[in-house]
């Protein structure tokens, strides 16, 4: 049943403010005694996302996320990923490549408890990047993959498949800090209005306020001094492999409750789906490997700005959308993953300055990772010491 006048900005769907829901944020709440609010960033399926300011740190400018009531029950996985993530005893140099938490709580509103999690600032994700119309250089992709790279092999070492590697969910931050503030949109505020008949409650905010984020951020920023980082762990998954079991003991019992989440389906985007995924030909369990196909389809779309498999989805049925994913897989790579027509589509489609060499051995590159067989695709560590990483011109 509808409580509220349509809203027509970009905003989070305004129904979702209900029990179990979204919880009512406005500019300029604090959480916690601690965390001002002061912009919005983003919002998704399960939280909605806010520039804030810790008052316990000289006001240092932190990420805020929300999550729903309903999706922040005991043992939230995407928490207890995070803290397993920070508590890991591996030493591997794509930790730093990893979003990290800084803090967590949970705060009580009219809809139900919350979990808020807390980041540092980053200016823009990779969505905002593949819709910039400037294909990339050679450089800027070598050293964007590169840490995507180590990110994701410090996360399989670590027994975890992120299962959702797409464009939105990988973050950049610039060394040494940028004020975000300064670089958020003025708030645009849309009221929020109660159809008549509905008994008014305060589930709702006064307003909605669409992203602030400025379009173009990444534009002109100079490719060594971007830092990557892999985040977004609700839809991740833990592994059952040799290397969960040489945890701490303090580990064990986390490790305990991701088991039941392995024969979940991952929530993975329909265009960055490994085949396997959509293909009835036997049981899919979860493997990194599903990841490896997502991040040549990103890494293409990073490159090109152009999704690899672009999908139509409106109004027709899984079933055809999965057959048409199946024939733009074969019309793309050809049926043994040889096919030049491969390296030509792609090549037509990088900035003339990539370079004809550089364009093959990307191609090369990311068919290593787009293979039909998910045993046939190299893992993120030996993907690190293929010639495309390696080459340093």
């Amino acid at each position: 049943m509808r409580r509220f006048e349509r809203i027509y900005d970009v905003v989070e769907p305004f129904e979702e403010y209900r029990q179990g829901g979204y919880h009512p944020v406005h500019l300029h709440d604090v959480l916690l005694h601690r965390y001002e609010v002061i912009g919005k960033i983003a919002y998704g399926q399960y939280s909605t996302v806010w520039l804030a300011k810790d008052q316990l740190k000289n006001s240092q400018q932190v990420v805020l996320k929300i999550l729903k009531a309903e999706a922040s029950q005991d043992n939230n996985r995407e928490l207890s990923i995070l803290l397993t993530l920070s508590d890991s005893n591996i030493d591997h140099p794509g930790k730093k490549q990893i979003v990290e938490l800084l803090d967590h709580f949970y705060t009580k509103g009219p809809n139900g408890t919350h979990l808020c999690l807390v980041f540092p600032t980053t200016i823009s994700d990779g969505a905002a990047l593949t819709v910039s119309g400037s294909p990339r250089e050679v450089s800027y992709i070598r050293a964007i993959s590169r840490q995507l790279l180590l990110g994701l092999d410090f996360l399989h070492q670590s027994g975890i498949v992120h299962c959702d590697l797409q464009p939105a969910n990988i973050l950049f931050s610039m060394a040494g800090g940028t004020d975000m503030e300064a670089l958020l949109q003025p708030p645009e505020f849309s009221p929020v209005k109660w159809l008549g008949g509905v008994t008014v409650d305060d589930s709702a905010p006064e307003y909605l306020v669409p992203s602030q984020k400025r379009r173009g951020q990444l534009s002109d920023a100079h490719f060594p001094t971007l830092e990557v980082r892999i985040g977004d762990f609700g839809g991740g998954k833990i592994r059952m492999s040799v290397s969960n079991f040489v945890w701490t003991a303090s580990l064990r019992l986390t490790l305990a409750q991701y088991v039941q989440y392995c024969d979940e389906k991952p929530v993975t985007p329909l265009g960055l789906r490994a085949p396997e995924l959509f293909r009835k030909t036997r049981d899919t369990s979860i493997d990194t490997t599903l990841d490896i196909w997502a991040l040549g389809c990103l890494i293409f779309a990073l490159a090109t700005n152009e999704p690899l498999f672009p999908l139509d989805t409106f109004g027709i049925t899984r079933e055809e959308i999965d057959n048409d994913h199946g024939i733009l897989i074969e019309k793309r790579l050809g049926s043994n993953n040889q096919d030049g027509d491969f390296a030509e589509y792609l090549r037509e489609r990088l900035p003339e300055n990539f370079g004809a060499k550089n364009a093959e051995s990307l191609a090369s590159f990311l068919l290593l990772m787009l293979q039909i067989d998910p045993r046939e695709r190299l893992s993120a560590e030996q993907l690190l010491q293929t010639p495309f990483m390696t080459d340093d011109c």
